[in-house]
């Protein structure tokens, strides 16, 4: 604009410039005029510069003079002064007209520009109207509260679960069964119930608060009847019953979720899912109980070159707390420090969403995702007591040192009908000492002080790897291929799952006021495999790793029997066909599904099987499904335990027979 506009001016001042010399050449033929004013013959003349522009006049007077002759030496100026004057007034006219026309276009060049400079103020405040409305819309789109969870109806049919092989040595049986021994009993059945609410609350578009209730959750359909004394005060009978006792609202997970311009923030009492589920697992699927839940805050940056970084802490125990003599702080207040129990975990994922795998899968590319996480856990004392229990706090809790690494990492899969999914868990650590509480160690000799606080190893694996392969068109035909493997513990009695029980091994040592315990012994089913009786020799290590008891492998042995995977592996191969096809392949997945697989189980070690022998069993496990379209799912499955040597009984001599189950489910998710 700056240029344009000095152009204009210099444009003036040039046309000023040559006004200024054109006026004086005007007056010089006046005075030439005015010396020849007594030259008759020369007083034609002064017509041709009032008309010079048009040339009529000017030529004949020139004619005029030259023919008559009169003074010679003045008619060549005045004939050479008359046409001086007509191209100077021309010049100036087309000058003039010519600096208009530039000075026309420069403005209007100028007003281009600045047309062109001011258009992006126009367009961005269309833009940040039309953005304005857009975010106004979205936020009318915005379901504030948006229900999700599922109803569910489970109803069991058991039958001889403990396989006929009477109890341990310590007395346990595999599984809890019949006991009022009328006839030939071994069948057991139950339908229990569950409603799993989990709403959420969207805030705005970046804030959002989860929950997660169960009502009635797992409870016993035909549990607690209130009876009436039909017949007696003293004689009720229970199926007269009409109306049913209270049932209950378990409050489990409440957790709020904030989207920066740095990254997601996720603070509350969370689930946690990690890979396949073999070591965090939520609990999430439709025939779960079980479920791992946090107290975190965690951070997620945004994505740097497809991966994902979180950062997580997790308060995992407070130990005592008091809200007050009389409740009068209004809150529960931690007593100590010292007797908290941390997780800090960094987990690194590189996981496409659904869309871009089906992106890929569609153009026949890899579909690769990986992830790797690490905890550390620590705590440094623990309270081993209630702290209303009676006696001094400080009675009531033991010096631990506890400190854990769990590394995982998993890998899926894809490509175009094949999935490969693998998961590989550790869980490494110490406890500095076993002890109940504290003692006074003069209360005990000095081999049983060093050997009740004895420090206690962990070295722990396990994994599961998972693949199948599409077959037949929409992809109907589901072959898959499972195994899992679960560390055992070389030397110890049991297979782990249940730490807690007295087993029938050998007397551990412990002090005046503790609770005497029994490590679990040589044909027992389950026990604590810490051995301490001697100090020579014993057993001061846990190796057996446990998965997280939401992953579920069959219906019988490792979901029932033992609890969970550990001490053993299997091999599953399964078939899942649906007629109607999956919608990886175009179906719908809707429809009648029938499952079938069959599992092999064995363990590591024979001392860790009641049996004394590594075979566990095969198992055989069939089911069919429904699927709607408006979401109502319908199950029946059945399994069937053929038990191996490792489940028999040792003392006394009684082999294990067959094991059956029957589970059916309805379920509405939403």
């Amino acid at each position: 604009m700056l240029r344009t506009l000095c152009l204009a001016a210099l444009l003036s001042l040039a046309a000023g410039s040559a006004l200024a010399q054109t006026a004086p050449a005007n007056k010089a033929p006046a005075k030439v005029k005015k010396a020849k004013k007594t030259d008759p013959a020369a007083a034609t003349p002064p017509t041709s510069t009032k008309t010079g522009e048009q040339g009529t006049t000017a030529a004949p007077a020139q004619a005029d003079t030259t023919a008559a002759g009169s003074s010679t030496s003045a008619a060549p100026p005045a004939a050479a002064a008359a046409p001086t004057p007509a191209p100077r007034a021309l010049d100036q006219d087309e000058f003039r007209r010519q600096v208009m026309e530039e000075v026309r276009r420069e403005l209007q060049k100028m007003k281009d520009e600045v047309k062109q400079e001011t258009a992006w103020v126009e367009q961005d405040s269309q833009a940040r109207v039309q953005d304005s409305e857009a975010v106004d819309s979205l936020k009318q789109r915005v379901n504030l509260f948006q229900p999700h969870g599922y109803v569910r109806m489970r109803g069991e049919f058991f039958y001889n679960m403990r396989l006929s092989r009477g109890a341990d040595p310590a007395g346990f049986q595999l599984f809890p069964g019949p006991f009022i021994g009328a006839g030939d009993n071994k069948s057991q059945s139950d339908v229990n119930f569950r409603f799993r609410f989990e709403p959420t609350l969207a805030v705005s578009e970046d804030l959002s608060i989860y929950f997660q209730a169960d009502i009635l959750d797992n409870i016993l359909l035909g549990s607690s009847p209130a009876t009436d004394a039909y017949l007696d005060p003293f004689t009720p009978i229970s199926v007269l019953a009409a109306r049913r006792g209270a049932g209950t609202v378990d409050v489990k997970r409440v957790w709020a979720k904030v989207n920066t311009q740095l990254g997601e923030l996720v603070f509350g009492r969370m689930g946690y899912h990690w890979g396949l589920g073999v070591l965090h697992n939520d609990g999430n699927c439709l025939d779960c109980d079980f479920g791992d839940t946090y107290d975190r805050i965690a951070f997620s940056p945004r994505e740097i070159k497809g991966h994902r970084f979180s950062l997580m802490f997790d308060l995992i125990a407070k130990g005592a707390s008091t809200t007050g003599e009389k409740g009068e702080l209004g809150r529960s207040v931690d007593l100590d420090t010292l007797d908290d129990g941390y997780r800090l975990g960094l987990e690194i994922t590189h996981v496409d969403t659904p869309e871009e795998i089906k992106r890929k899968l569609d153009a026949n590319q890899w579909v690769i995702n990986y992830g790797v996480v690490g905890d550390y856990r620590t705590q440094p004392w623990d309270t081993v007591v209630p702290v209303n229990s009676g006696g001094s706090l400080r009675s009531q809790v033991v010096q631990r040192q506890g400190k854990f690494y769990q590394p995982d990492g998993f890998l899926s899969l894809k490509r175009k009908k094949w999935r490969f999914d693998l998961e590989l868990a550790f869980n490494i650590g110490s406890v500095g000492t076993h002890q109940q509480t504290e003692f006074d160690p003069a209360t005990v000799t000095a081999e049983v002080a060093s050997l009740l606080t004895k420090p206690v190893n962990f070295f722990q694996v396990g994994g599961a790897m998972q693949t199948d392969v599409a077959l037949l068109s929409a992809d109907a035909l589901l072959f898959g291929l499972e195994f899992g493997a679960a560390s055992g513990d070389k030397g110890a009695y049991g297979f782990g799952a249940r730490p807690w029980r007295n087993g029938s091994g050998a007397a551990q040592p412990v002090a005046p006021g503790q609770q005497p315990w029994n490590t679990a012994g040589r044909g027992d089913i389950d026990g604590g495999h810490l051995d301490f009786s001697s100090p020579n020799g014993g057993h001061a290590r846990i190796n057996n790793f446990m998965f997280n008891r939401s992953f579920n492998v069959d219906m019988i042995l490792f979901r029932n029997l033992v609890t969970t995977v550990t001490s053993a592996w299997y091999l599953k191969p399964s078939i899942r066909y649906r007629p109607t096809g999956r919608r990886t392949g175009g179906g719908d997945d809707t429809g009648f599904e029938i499952l079938f697989a069959a599992i092999y189980s064995q363990a590591w070690y024979p001392e860790n099987t009641p049996g004394l022998a590594k075979p566990l069993g095969l198992e055989f496990n069939a089911g069919i499904t429904y699927d709607t379209s408006d979401r109502l799912h319908a199950g029946l499955a059945y399994g069937l335990l053929l038990p191996f040597d490792g489940l028999r009984n040792t003392l006394p001599a009684l082999s294990p027979s067959v094991a059956h189950a029957l589970r059916m489910i309805l379920a509405i998710p939403f």
